[in-house]
């Protein structure tokens, strides 16, 4: 099958951000989920260990880029690709939870308040911020599961773009 007229490259280009995004989280949540025991003692003592904040730092700031791209670039890139008419982030959101490639626009406007608690107050409650820790540690997850789906849904509808598009994501763990 031959691609249609359409210039497919900034969808080509928005899944080779994200993919490349995508392994930098994996490795910022790595450093932090795999190689250190993340408990309240853990949180209280960042003030003290600047190098165990550079860390955590490194995976919020990760975590709100990949979660910024696939919703704000990536989601409504997709959606044109498809003939849809994009639009506000939280409309993009439920197109693409009734597509089938997010599982809960509701699950994702709650992981970016978590982000947005992370950046802004995460110093302030030890308590709070491991529990959102806890989320965004399942969130990672969510996001490359949305990333593989709209992968997927790309390659059933444009077969020929699969050479073009990097791999898939394997689960976060």
């Amino acid at each position: 099958m031959n691609l249609p007229s359409r210039d497919y490259q900034k969808l080509i280009t928005s899944f080779e951000i994200a993919e490349k995004e995508a392994r930098h989280l994996r490795y910022s949540w790595n450093q932090l989920f795999k190689h250190r025991n993340i408990d309240l003692a853990w949180v209280e003592r960042l003030d003290e260990e600047p190098d165990e904040a550079v860390v955590l730092e490194a995976f919020v700031s990760r975590f709100s880029r990949l979660q910024d791209h696939i919703a704000g670039r990536l989601i409504p890139i997709w959606l044109e690709s498809l003939a849809e008419q994009p639009s506000s982030q939280i409309e993009n959101l439920n197109k693409a939870e009734k597509l089938g490639v997010v599982d809960s626009a509701q699950d994702w406007l709650t992981a970016r308040q978590i982000r947005t608690y992370l950046v802004h107050e995460y110093l302030q409650d030890p308590k709070s911020m491991l529990e959102a820790l806890q989320l965004t540690r399942q969130a990672t997850g969510t996001f490359f599961a949305v990333y593989n789906a709209l992968r997927s849904y790309t390659l059933n509808t444009l077969p020929d773009l699969e050479p073009k598009l990097p791999p898939g994501l394997a689960a976060a763990e």
